[in-house]
């Protein structure tokens, strides 16, 4: 087993070498890691999401692939039918080195301390909550909050993580920073009304 998760660190750094002499598209890096695993997507989605990149709606695309591929794992359905307008976007091969560069080492940690524990969190119901808390999470990447990408982004990682691996402690984890995620949209919310409650 140990081999294989290395080997999934090892499929994601092979995203550099996608795109050839181009730039990758979405969908071209989403098949690839679909081959492994249909939740490895899930992982370099969220780190693109929380890397800066003027001019490049990252966290709305990357949001909204994860919601797409959440519920897509959810009814059974192959993710392979990606919607053109976003699998067909290219990633700037600077802005996927800079994913890559904060993915492959952190995944290589979490491969090491992942373990199959409180599996009930992983499998059957559990799964079925954690995944639609991914789709939740990915509806929060792709709202466009101030600094708002880093919280959902963490959140989809551990949910993501802890699904692959079978571990409920890293789904327990991504359950308190979703929640985390939602209070502070919460507290924008908030503050935003009260805000325009003085001018009226």
């Amino acid at each position: 087993m140990k081999g294989k998760d290395r080997s999934l660190a090892l499929t994601v750094a092979g995203l550099r070498r996608l795109g050839g002499d181009g730039d990758a598209t979405l969908a071209q890096a989403a098949d690839r890691l679909a081959e492994r695993s249909a939740l490895l997507p899930l992982l370099p989605l969220a780190v693109l999401g929380m890397v800066p990149s003027p001019g490049i709606p990252l966290g709305l695309m990357c949001g909204l692939l994860v919601m797409w591929l959440s519920l897509a794992h959810l009814t059974g359905r192959r993710h392979g039918s990606l919607p053109s307008i976003l699998g067909g976007r290219r990633l700037p091969q600077p802005v996927m080195d800079a994913a890559l560069r904060r993915l492959v080492p952190l995944l290589r940690r979490i491969e090491r301390r992942s373990a199959a524990r409180l599996t009930v969190l992983a499998s059957g119901g559990g799964a079925v909550l954690a995944t639609l808390a991914l789709a939740g999470q990915g509806m929060m990447l792709a709202l466009p909050i101030p600094f708002g990408n880093v919280p959902p982004g963490l959140a989809i990682l551990a949910l993501s993580a802890g699904l692959i691996w079978r571990d409920g402690i890293a789904i327990l984890v991504g359950y308190g920073l979703s929640i985390a995620s939602f209070a502070i949209l919460g507290g924008l919310l908030w503050g935003g009304g009260l805000t325009l409650s003085h001018f009226f």
